[in-house]
């Protein structure tokens, strides 16, 4: 996890400056609770640390060959007739897992990430054709959204034991959003994966939970995989996200809502930043405006389109 460097800066001028009364009361009060920003060039400069290691405790895991074969089958189907891009790798398989999204090289700009994963994912890369096939779900980094095309590509990063891939291949299964309906082989899927500590298959399962009504439950999950250290970006802010909001919590903590978003925006651009870096800028908008531009900086650079919007509204505004 990447740790962060926080600012003693005081938030009163800008908190004075240009605040109606009732934001300022609003702000003022709740203020002792909101921990500073880290710096935004920290945020910068560490986002692309890759990890060349795999977790101690997945080294030696295996994705069970009936399980291989269930995925190797639903993969194929949806990729005829051209064949899986990744089909001379798969005689290969050892069933040794991998996980987390592809990094993006310096140089390259956030605008320009999906044409970046997509040349990689063409290779064979897993975590190149999971990082793709996310986008390829949120229109971000400069690809029109297609969700048929996410799927697939999800796949082909399952078919590698890539837990990720392969937990949200389960979702499209669970659902049969884009591929043919497999509750089975999709709750199967993403049982293993969040079993196993995958923080994207504990986000699938925990969302399986909150739509049972079970926000305590959900929360349980996020909790044990944010304290294993293997929390992703996502994880980050839906954890944030419920403690901010006080689902299956027992009461709102700021400080450590802040402080989840502010992680979660630090591992820009894996999916999960853009929202998390957008939330922040809603939270400091009228406590410290100039931090606040930046988060929307970086949530709208993301592609986020709430924060496009919103910059561009801005602008407008600072050129009357």
């Amino acid at each position: 996890m990447p740790f962060f460097f926080f600012t003693n800066f005081s938030f009163a001028f800008f908190f004075l400056a240009g605040l109606c009364l009732p934001d300022a009361v609003d702000a003022f009060a709740s203020l002792r609770d909101v921990p500073s920003l880290p710096l935004m060039h920290v945020i910068k400069h560490n986002h692309n640390t890759e990890k060349s290691f795999l977790r101690s405790e997945l080294e030696d895991e295996k994705v069970p060959q009936d399980l291989q074969n269930e995925i190797l089958s639903a993969a194929s189907e949806l990729w005829k007739p051209d064949g899986l891009p990744n089909h001379d790798l798969t005689h290969e398989n050892d069933g040794r897992v991998i996980e987390g999204e592809s990094k993006l090289k310096d140089g390259i700009p956030y605008s320009g990430r999906a044409s970046h994963f997509h040349q990689q994912a063409l290779g064979g890369c897993p975590k190149a054709q999971h990082s793709y096939a996310l986008l390829l779900w949120s229109g971000f980094g400069g690809v029109v959204q297609d969700p048929g095309a996410s799927a697939r590509w999800h796949a082909a990063a399952a078919v590698q034991n890539h837990l990720d891939g392969m937990a949200v291949f389960g979702g499209c299964l669970r659902t049969g959003k884009n591929v043919n309906r497999n509750v089975s082989l999709g709750l199967k899927l993403i049982d293993y994966c969040a079993s196993i500590g995958n923080p994207t298959g504990v986000n699938k399962k925990a969302a399986l939970l909150e739509s049972n009504q079970d926000e305590k439950g959900a929360v349980k999950l996020y909790e044990s995989c944010y304290q294993s250290g293997n929390a992703n970006a996502l994880l980050l802010m839906n954890l944030g996200w419920c403690i901010m909001n006080r689902i299956g919590v027992d009461r709102k903590d700021v400080e450590r809502g802040v402080e989840l978003w502010c992680k979660a925006a630090n591992m820009a651009p894996d999916e999960g930043s853009e929202e998390a870096a957008w939330y922040l800028y809603e939270e400091y908008k009228y406590i410290d405006p100039i931090a606040a531009r930046n988060w929307l900086k970086l949530a709208a650079e993301l592609g986020y389109q709430d924060a496009v919007n919103e910059r561009a509204e801005i602008s407008n505004f600072d050129k009357t």
